[in-house]
């Protein structure tokens, strides 16, 4: 599966198994993950995509601000997730 930016992704595998993260960018078969929490902006998570799955689609001011090559604020990224996650808790 090909992956953008700005898409939200949950990990398969390691010891962050289970959480989500946002795309910052791709680099051949590595993403580059950020949750604006333990994984920042600054210093983003460097993982295979084959180690995630997309969590689903998902529209969210910071999210089309990524997605439109803007930097990423690490405040903005934790709330498009947290709205992320009360949303897929509704559905």
């Amino acid at each position: 599966m090909a992956y953008e930016k700005a898409q939200i992704v949950r990990s398969l595998a390691g010891h962050d198994k289970g959480d989500v993260f946002c795309i910052l960018d791709t680099e051949g078969p590595y993403l580059l993950l950020a949750d604006g929490k333990r994984r920042k902006t600054a210093a983003p998570k460097r993982k295979k995509a084959v180690h995630v799955a997309c969590a689903g689609e998902f529209h969210h001011p910071a999210l089309e601000r990524i997605r439109a090559g803007e930097e990423a604020v690490d405040s903005e990224i934790r709330r498009a997730l947290a709205a992320f996650r009360a949303e897929s808790r509704r559905v």
